[in-house]
């Protein structure tokens, strides 16, 4: 009788100990959920390409997997039907393979995807979507929070100048354009070459977020002049941009040139009564 109690006793001590490893395996479940955030997209002929406001979605299988679908404006509709899970010490892993509906207009057509992700918290999550058929190779981060003000505003910005200074205002030129690149340290580096003013760079431009616009300031030298008489000028520049960068103003300032030369590049086409 003492023995069959202890074997009892011990039957009951191993099977609370299976439910309660069972109630303690990580689900998809732990991890389902709309994940907010940004996306960084690179491939042949691009990089670090920002979009914001993008939304990837997890919800759980019958099976255990997950399936994580991710619909973007910019980028096309990824479908990830059966994502593996594992989990240590926390941070989930998703991996997994589907399709993404790709195009323009009405030319979409369908490609083959992989999907990675690392998941440890619905507010701290990175994944990674690629498409090798696309652009030479396509990869898209995505990363939840808000986007860092430097990604956000790196790129090229095209548009015109209007240039002003004692001696004229309101000149015009079409088809200017600067670029703007993410340095290590949350500040910019910019680069505004033209074939009418010279070319202006800025190593290290600070950014501020005011309300729902950006502004930076940098300054540098450029030089200017004609023929021989080329000099080095100090500059100053400032500007801002709402998060789209469809409106914005970047301004480069020169004190001593023709009484104070102040060249700002604007969003668009120059107005119709451009003076050459």
């Amino acid at each position: 009788m003492k023995f069959k109690t202890i074997l009892t006793m011990a039957v009951v001590v191993l099977c609370s100990a299976a439910c309660s490893d069972e109630k303690e395996l990580p689900a998809v479940a732990d991890i389902a959920g709309s994940y907010e955030g940004y996306t960084l997209a690179g491939c042949a002929y691009f990089q670090n390409t920002c979009v914001t406001d993008e939304t990837v979605t997890v919800t759980g299988n019958a099976d255990g997997t997950a399936n994580v679908t991710f619909t973007s404006g910019s980028w096309g509709e990824f479908s990830i039907p059966n994502a593996q899970m594992s989990e240590s010490g926390g941070t989930y892993t998703l991996m997994g393979s589907g399709q993404t509906k790709m195009g323009m207009g009405g030319n979409v057509s369908s490609y083959d995807c992989t999907y990675t992700a690392v998941i440890e918290s619905r507010e701290k999550a990175q994944m990674r979507f690629k498409v090798s058929g696309v652009m030479g190779g396509l990869t898209i981060d995505f990363t939840t929070g808000e986007v860092p003000a430097d990604l956000l505003l790196a790129g090229t910005w095209e548009g015109y100048t209007n240039v002003g200074c004692t001696y004229f205002q309101n000149r015009y030129t079409d088809d200017e354009s600067l670029k703007m690149t993410a340095n290590s340290d949350e500040t910019l580096s910019v680069v505004f070459e033209s074939a009418t003013w010279g070319t202006f760079k800025v190593d290290k431009a600070t950014i501020k977020k005011n309300g729902d616009n950006y502004t930076f300031t940098g300054e540098g030298t450029v030089s200017m002049g004609m023929g021989d008489n080329v000099k080095d000028y100090a500059f100053t520049m400032t500007g801002e941009s709402n998060a789209a960068k469809d409106d914005y103003s970047i301004a480069f300032n020169v004190p001593a040139v023709m009484g104070g030369l102040t060249i700002t590049l604007l969003p668009g086409k120059a107005p119709a009564a451009s003076e050459s």
